[in-house]
Formats: structure tokens, C-alpha cells, sequence
């Protein structure tokens, strides 16, 4: 969502009493239905809802004009303006509320963020369960981080404070829960803003906490890479997932197992690629890095050969103007592995 506000919006700010709105409006983002995370989606003007509704709902998918969350947002300003004139109290239920829609507003807000976090360590100082202290926030944070939010998605603050929470609570973190983190809240992120750095940034930094833990199973960090993998397969021009992909599969400790996990996914690209006919950098960058750190059989790499070679005979043959460009990419890729290969 844009930071500016149009010139309807700012016409119809005081067409509804904007304290009702805000209560609407965060008591929906404060408490939620059930325990899944909210989807949540923003309506500009072409979708208005009718006087004294303020959101729409189905299950946990919830939407919300732009407008209603503009005048919901200048009343949790006023609240959180109010809890700063007081530095030393520590933040009430009600300003942590007016956080969330401040948060959905503006993801960079850092002093909302902070705010949220004073307010769980003090929680946690009074006595606080730990489990559902983590459990209430993560389901927030979440909620704004696979929403189809464009902004939320790629927040540095957002993703800061989500590592933040894991940082302070690790310990109730589970190879499992590590797993579900990835699938469900990375992964999804990415591909609702693609090459999105930030997540899978946190990606990594997961599988670095992860590691520090000796009961972290092999088996479940090999299933990663086919979960990966998958996602690279649905998402092929998207060269982050692709580089993601390309660190976890070098980080298998037991060398045996890595090139012969190395070795499967590379025939497993290979084969898509030719199938699908993919000549973007993105994916041609993957392949050319992986077969040129010799981790994979000499057959392997003659396969590679020769997909490249039948590709860009296919693509030499176009005659939309698009074969230059994919040739380029084919034989940049075929040259820089023959000349780096080891071993």
C-alpha cells in the first residue's frame, strides 16, 4: 500500500466517526477468529462498503478499505502519542492494540514495533506464559508477512522483529516449528513479493539457529531441499529462491549425501527446464554454479551439455527477436561451467 493518500480519501476522512472505525478495525487485528494466522487485504476506492461497515470478512480472510484504515490510524497515533509522553510506563493493553493498525498502516514504523516489544518483555517479567506470549504475537506478525500486502511482505522492521521474537523465545523453537516457518511463512512471502530478499534472508538465518541445535535431523533438513525446490520449480525466474536453493543444498555436511542430493535436484532441473523450454539467467545462474563445483557425476554434466546445446539450437530458430537474448544467457552459462568446473 502507498505511503500517499489519494484525493478521495482525503475528501471522505470525516465521513464516519473514526473512533468507531478504529475500534473495528483492531479489534479484527487484536483478535482474531480461530488460531490460523489472518489474510488480510486492502480495498482501494473502486470496492466501497456500505455506511457503518468497516471490513469485510470471511473466515480468517478479512479486507479493509483504504480509507477505513487511514481514519482507524489517525486515532492509534493519538493513543501511542499518548503512551510517549510517558516513557518510563510501560505500554497498556490499548497502545499495543494501536500498534497493529499502525503497523498496517506502515510496516516501518520502528517505534511501534519497539513498543511491542517492551510490552512483551514486560509481560513476561509479571509472569507471563512464554508459549502464548509467543504464540499471540508470532500470529500477528505472520498475518502481516504473508498477507497480500506488498509492502508487509518485504519489511525489514516487520521481518527484524519477527527474529527478534524467535531470538528471545528460541528455545520453544522445534525443528518442526523450523520447518513450518519456511513453508508457510517464508515461501509464502516470497511469492507474494518476488525476489524478496528479506525473506529469505530470515530463511537463512533460521537454518543458522537451527544448526547450533545437534538434534536438528538430517532427514528433515534434506526434506527442506525438496520443499525448496519445489517452490524454485513454480517460481523459475525468480533468482532468489534459486540462490536460497543453491546455499542449503551446500551446507549438507555428509559429503556423500550432498552430492548425491545435489546430484538428484540438478536432474531434476535439468529435466524441467528442458521440458519447459527455460532460458531466464535466474534459473541458467543455478544450474552453471552447481555443476561447477563438482559435486555432481561427469554424466551429469555432459546432460547439462547437452540441454543447454538443444536449447539454444531452439532458441537460434525464433523469429520473434527473443532467441538473442535466451542464446546469450545459454552460452554465458555453458562457458563459465566448463571453465570453472573443479575436479
Amino acid at each position: 500500500m502507498s505511503r500517499s493518500l489519494d484525493s478521495d480519501i482525503l475528501s471522505n476522512l470525516k465521513s464516519e466517526d473514526p473512533t468507531t472505525v478504529y475500534r473495528d478495525v483492531s479489534s479484527i487485528l487484536n483478535h482474531p477468529p480461530g488460531d490460523g494466522l489472518l489474510e488480510i487485504e486492502l480495498l482501494g476506492s473502486s470496492h466501497p462498503l456500505e455506511a457503518g461497515v468497516h471490513f469485510l470478512q470471511d473466515e480468517n480472510a478479512i479486507a479493509i478499505p483504504k480509507l477505513r484504515l487511514v481514519q482507524a490510524f489517525f486515532v492509534a497515533r493519538q493513543i501511542l502519542s499518548k503512551h510517549l509522553l510517558k516513557p518510563t510506563v510501560p505500554p497498556t493493553e490499548e497502545t499495543v492494540e494501536a500498534t497493529s493498525v499502525i503497523l498496517l498502516m506502515d510496516p516501518e514504523h520502528l517505534t511501534a514495533a519497539n513498543i511491542r516489544k517492551k510490552s512483551i518483555v514486560s509481560r513476561l517479567q509479571t509472569g507471563a506464559l512464554p508459549t502464548q506470549v509467543l504464540q499471540t504475537e508470532q500470529q500477528f506478525v505472520d498475518s502481516l508477512l504473508t498477507s497480500r500486502l506488498h509492502r508487509h511482505t518485504k519489511s525489514p522492521t516487520v521481518w527484524s522483529h519477527r527474529r527478534w521474537l524467535i531470538q528471545n523465545l528460541g528455545s520453544l523453537r522445534s525443528p518442526e516449528c523450523i520447518r513450518s516457518d519456511l513453508t508457510n511463512v517464508v515461501m509464502v512471502a516470497a511469492e507474494r513479493h518476488p525476489r524478496n530478499y528479506y525473506a529469505w534472508s530470515h530463511a537463512r538465518w533460521l537454518l543458522d539457529v537451527s544448526n547450533k541445535d545437534e538434534s536438528f535431523p538430517p532427514l528433515l533438513y534434506e526434506t527442506i531441499v525438496d520443499n525448496v525446490k519445489n517452490w524454485c520449480f513454480k517460481h523459475h525466474d525468480d533468482i532468489s529462491g534459486w540462490a536460497y536453493l543453491q546455499w542449503i543444498l551446500v551446507r549438507i555436511e555428509d559429503v556423500e549425501e550432498r552430492q548425491k542430493k545435489c546430484s538428484l535436484v540438478l536432474q531434476d532441473t535439468l529435466n524441467i527446464v528442458q521440458s519447459f523450454h527455460w532460458t531466464n539467467v535466474s534459473v541458467w545462474d543455478f544450474l552453471q554454479t552447481l555443476v561447477a563445483r563438482g559435486l555432481i557425476r561427469r554424466e551429469l554434466f555432459e546432460l547439462f551439455l547437452r540441454v543447454n546445446e538443444f536449447l539454444s539450437s531452439s532458441s537460434s530458430r525464433t523469429e520473434d527477436g527473443g532467441g538473442s537474448s535466451a542464446s546469450r544467457t545459454l552460452l554465458r552459462a555453458r562457458q563459465w561451467a566448463a571453465q570453472n568446473r573443479e575436479g
